[in-house]
């Protein structure tokens, strides 16, 4: 995102041609990986996380759009704000839970639930949006995309068996060298045709990724094999929105600051509220609010949709994945200052 701005002063703007291709598959890829990490039963075993779901949603996108909508009077700028940064980081919060080691923690549980419960909120509000802004919105048209989602997801669930059965005949040319290709084709071939049915590309791309099993040879390949493509992928997709956003100092800052405050406290107790709902202790609870405080792509998908709210998403997000990752590095000590030992 940094070097989308200082690119601004090097590169012409026809430099985005060359790359339109990443650009435009990033959000495909994103989801493609994104359902990988899952399958159907898993998903449907998640029902222990939807109420702290519904409470991490509400507490964090009403406040942000009943603060946007007082500053700004624009509904639908308010409406993206609140999306916008509502969900945390899934990339941030899931590599500093690796990286130190506290997904033996009994709050990572619940992290990760929520994250995957906030990605599946994020693929509806995206798709919805999408159509708002281009102008296919109305009563009808949503009716209609919402029963074809219904129908294409039903139809996954109906058909993953089969599906999982023909991976034993992928499987057989998994280690081809036209291998990615073929994956890639399908990939962008069915993305598209969902597109033209009125089913978001990222809803399929996920629910492709879903069917793929754990177990096969195709998944340690695709694995291996495209995740180069999708991390390139997404850093040009970074790069492109932060080198034709209009982004400049001349913001309303007091509007972003006070965004920037709001969504750390309404996170903060949004999760806190949600691990003792869960069932986590106060200990726990308080490890769990300071570690998940970062914003991140999901944030920067949904302001591509729309320029006012590019230079505002993109001030507090950067300001939110430093404070999120010092906060979740010394979530421990602050939580056992609060809680106790």
């Amino acid at each position: 995102m940094l070097m989308g701005i200082l690119g601004k002063y090097i590169f012409p703007e026809r430099i985005i041609d060359w790359v339109r291709f990443l650009e435009s598959s990033a959000i495909i890829f994103l989801f493609f990986f994104i359902g990988l990490e899952y399958s159907f039963e898993r998903l449907l075993g998640m029902a222990r996380v939807i109420k702290p779901g519904f409470i991490d949603f509400f507490v964090n996108s009403a406040p942000v759009f009943l603060l946007s909508y007082l500053i700004t009077r624009d509904l639908m700028l308010s409406s993206l704000l609140a999306i916008a940064l509502y969900p945390s980081s899934t990339s941030i919060t899931a590599k500093l839970l690796v990286d130190y080691k506290r997904l033996i923690n009994p709050e990572a549980d619940l992290l990760i639930g929520i994250l995957i419960f906030e990605d599946l909120i994020s693929v509806v509000f995206l798709a919805l949006f999408s159509s708002a802004l281009t102008g296919d919105f109305s009563g009808l048209s949503v009716l209609k995309g919402v029963l074809v989602m219904g129908v294409v997801i039903v139809l996954f669930y109906l058909l993953r068996g089969l599906a999982i059965k023909s991976f034993k005949y992928i499987d057989r040319i998994s280690n081809e060298l036209i291998f990615p290709f073929f994956i890639v084709g399908i990939l962008l071939f069915l993305s598209g045709f969902g597109e033209s049915l009125g089913v978001s590309s990222a809803i399929i791309a996920f629910l492709l990724g879903v069917i793929v099993p754990e177990n096969s040879q195709s998944f340690e390949v695709i694995e291996e094999r495209l995740a180069d493509l999708k991390e390139l992928a997404i850093g040009v997709f970074f790069f492109s929105f932060t080198f034709l956003a209009h982004i400049n100092l001349q913001q309303d800052w007091l509007f972003i600051m006070l965004l920037f405050v709001l969504i750390t406290i309404t996170k903060f107790i949004s999760t806190y509220w949600a691990s003792r709902v869960y069932g986590l202790g106060k200990k726990a609870s308080f490890r769990a609010s300071f570690s998940f405080l970062a914003r991140g792509e999901f944030s920067v998908l949904f302001a591509s949709l729309m320029p006012q709210a590019q230079p505002i998403v993109f001030f507090v997000v950067m300001l939110s994945a430093i404070l999120g990752s010092l906060s979740f590095i010394y979530a421990p000590k602050l939580s056992t200052k609060l809680a106790g030992k």
